[in-house]
């Protein structure tokens, strides 16, 4: 049965969801994860200009020396935290390709690993390959926050690796200072590591602050941060990303980097290198600009049944259901398809046992005339 596609392996929902109105015409897909936006016309002409000019040879395998230094005197800048760009900075095929390495870096038989739920599944699939136990910790509603008690519980002598995900795909849940220091205080005295998938970080609402890992030294020390230019430049098809990580902990890494991939794009990589280094980047622009499309689809769905959760970071936009009905999400998601033409993703396949919350998601990274076209069918419900 078609509904079935939402349990496969291996896949994510998204590429789910695409699979199943493929034949369908003239459908709202507001289930993609990425952005429907073209890059800045500055970062596009040099990606041209660095491929006719025949830089397309394969670069260092742990990345372009240039895009290196550049993203650590952007790190140095945000967060206050220098990365030797010699040995602490690793240029990868995109953040996905980053987790993956990482954790077939660091994580083997028996090692456990803490996860927080709802996840992208990409976590689950690198543990379990690499013969690891994912362990999972619900985040907590209705702001899908960490209960640190929890994490403290779930610790023990196999705990090997900490996962953590802020800005949160797809909750857009964030960090604040005080998680980083309860953080800092469970890891303080143990050999735990610390993954940090911080790819959305300059998309953040309300006036509020990124807070990477990098921002405080203490749990840098034992933090492995992957990051991306994806969804700030509106490139995930470029699939360019990078990890920061002490040395020691970068060799590792590097180790099995060298052997799944020995070159990322070249061409692209002198682009992003020179776009850093020449271009004055307004990265407050681009969460003004997401957030401009978030309140438009919050005062749009106002009057709906509809609640809309809130929401700190991300083009993810989540709503619950419950005042409709109490269906499965995953039925409601394929009745929005056949009867409303409408793609959204439920949010219990992001969850290790399906947990149903009753809440969809919707990427609201398009135009306004998308966006409006898809919450006149919500408010119809």
């Amino acid at each position: 049965m078609i509904k079935d596609s939402f349990l496969s392996k291996g896949k994510d929902i998204y590429t789910i969801i695409s699979n199943i109105i493929a034949d369908k015409k003239d459908i709202s897909n507001l289930a993609h994860m990425s952005p429907f936006f073209d890059c800045p016309v500055e970062l596009a002409n040099l990606g041209a200009k660095y491929i006719t000019e025949g830089y397309n040879k394969y670069s260092q395998v742990n990345g372009l020396p240039k895009l290196c230094e550049a993203i650590s005197k952007k790190v140095e800048r945000q967060y206050s935290n220098f990365y030797n760009p010699k040995t602490e900075v690793t240029i990868t095929a995109g953040a996905t390709q980053a987790i993956y390495t990482i954790i077939s870096s660091v994580i083997g038989d028996g090692d456990e690993v803490i996860i927080f739920e709802p996840t992208y599944n990409n976590y689950v699939s690198a543990i379990e390959n690499n013969g690891g136990k994912a362990v999972f910790v619900q985040l907590k509603l209705p702001d899908f926050h960490i209960d640190w008690n929890e994490v403290k519980k779930m610790i023990n002598t196999r705990t090997k690796l900490i996962v953590v995900n802020s800005p949160h795909n797809p909750t857009g849940a964030i960090f604040s200072a005080d998680d980083l220091e309860q953080l800092k205080r469970i890891t303080n005295g143990t050999q735990i590591l610390v993954l940090s998938d911080e790819v959305f970080e300059h998309i953040i609402f309300n006036n509020q602050k990124h807070q990477s890992l990098a921002r405080c030294k203490d749990l840098a020390q034992r933090t492995i941060i992957v990051s991306s230019f994806a969804m700030t430049f509106n490139v995930p098809g470029w699939k360019i990303g990078y990890c920061l990580a002490p040395e020691k902990i970068t060799r590792q890494i590097r180790e099995t980097h060298s052997y799944q991939i020995n070159s990322v794009n070249s061409p692209l990589q002198y682009a992003l290198a020179e776009y850093l280094e020449t271009c004055k980047i307004d990265y407050s622009a681009i969460s003004d600009f997401y957030q401009k499309k978030k309140d438009f689809v919050n005062k749009n769905l106002k009057n709906s049944k509809l609640k809309v959760l809130d929401s700190n970071s991300t083009f993810f936009q989540l709503i619950s259901y419950k005042n409709i009905c109490d269906e499965k999400d995953t039925d409601i998601v394929m009745k929005l398809i056949n009867e409303k033409s409408l793609a959204l993703f439920p949010l219990s396949v992001f969850y290790h046992d399906l947990v149903d919350n009753k809440i969809l998601g919707l990427n609201f990274a398009h135009s306004e005339e998308k966006l409006l076209e898809a919450i006149e069918k919500l408010n119809s419900l």
